[in-house]
């Protein structure tokens, strides 16, 4: 079987089997090193592999030969539809994403994403806003657009549509997470959306072209939303709203809550005050955000600097990063531990010093002093 050697190609194709979860493929990874090497090992290695459930022994080894087809078909349709597939070793691959429990095997991305989306608020919220729901929401993404913040949200109908064409109008970048591939964009009367956000943001999925919008998709599309987000917030919700999923995943992946307030008499009010009660942060408007956040923090007060300024003043937390890098590599997850940090912590303060110059990233989530920085004697 003439199975692809490119690892792109070979992770698209188990992105595209029934059944196979990032987790399982996980599994595969720390037992072959990579995509391709699955593909090319034999049997008798995938069934005596520790960790691999009954499904991938005896399921997926000969489910891979059956799609195989498929993924040329998928290949030629991605160019027409101006799509790309990036993985967790390239570049573009969101930080925020590359800490959450079971990161998505591909990303599938009409669009850019640029190393500033990395610096991104998420908000979402019910399909069925109320008139206050849609203004707080819309006030929200003005300001935090104007801001330089990049507003992340799922591309529903209702608050989702709110965020995405309010920062679309105003100038600002949004990224937009679908629940299913980009061949049944979902809801349709979104679609619309897509050439803008190519220009502004992106839009992406980590489902295969050809897969529905099936209501099980969307739990995984939210973990995505609150995991490319430094915060989550929630404008409107009911108690069982798929908003509130999204928040609970948020507080799981070490992400801050927010939650906007609303009418003691709405029922799309429980929400947000089910969050408040939990101990989620109240939120008015965008400062109230920007300034709960260091990293916005820091990243304001940069703004306000002077390049050469930019660069020499650090936070105490940047300093303390900057501090345990060098001209070797070191890798993200040592240095959380080194520093007692949370994964996305040490991820946007890495974010600000590449930012400003001072560090590289490079592949494997390894950084590395630039060498600017080692002239620089005012860090």
């Amino acid at each position: 079987m003439d199975f692809p050697r490119e690892e792109h190609s070979a992770r698209m194709l188990f992105n595209m089997i029934p059944g196979m979860t990032p987790g399982r493929f996980q599994n595969i990874l720390n037992k072959f090193g990579s995509g391709v090497e699955a593909l090319h090992a034999p049997f008798s290695e995938w069934k005596v592999t520790e960790g691999f459930d009954q499904f991938l022994a005896q399921k997926a080894y000969p489910l891979l030969s059956e799609w195989l087809p498929r993924l040329g078909t998928e290949m030629k349709q991605l160019d027409q539809l101006h799509v790309r597939v990036v993985i967790s070793e390239d570049s573009e691959f969101p930080e925020g994403l590359k800490t959450i429990p079971e990161p998505p095997i591909v990303l599938y991305i009409n669009g850019q994403f640029q190393p500033k989306d990395n610096l991104a608020v998420s908000l979402v919220g019910t399909r069925w806003p109320t008139a206050y729901g849609r203004a707080s929401a819309e006030r929200l993404a003005k300001e935090l657009s104007h801001a330089g913040v990049t507003l992340v949200s799922g591309l529903a109908r209702g608050i989702d549509t709110v965020i995405h064409e309010t920062a679309l109008k105003n100038k600002g970048r949004t990224i937009g997470i679908l629940g299913s591939g980009f061949k049944n964009f979902y809801p349709p009367e979104n679609k619309p959306f897509l050439e803008r956000m190519s220009r502004q943001g992106a839009v992406m999925t980590e489902f295969s072209l050809d897969t529905p919008p099936d209501a099980k998709n969307f739990p995984k599309r939210n973990r995505l939303v609150s995991g490319l987000g430094l915060a989550v917030v929630v404008v409107e919700a009911s108690e069982r709203s798929g908003a509130l999923i999204t928040a609970r995943l948020a507080g799981e992946q070490g992400r801050d809550v927010f939650a906007v307030p609303g009418s003691v008499f709405s029922e799309r009010s429980r929400g947000p005050h089910v969050l408040l009660k939990q101990g989620a942060r109240l939120v008015e408007k965008a400062e109230d955000i920007l300034d709960e956040i260091q990293v916005f923090r820091d990243l304001i007060g940069a703004q306000q600097a002077s390049q050469e300024s930019r660069q020499s003043v650090l936070s105490f937390q940047e300093k303390n990063l900057f501090d345990r890098i060098s001209l070797d590599p070191v890798g993200m997850d040592h240095l959380a531990v080194e520093a007692g940090l949370s994964a996305a912590s040490v991820s946007a303060s890495l974010l600000l010093l590449e930012l400003k110059g001072l560090i590289k990233a490079l592949p494997g989530k390894n950084y590395v002093r630039t060498e600017k920085s080692i002239q620089m004697k005012t860090i």
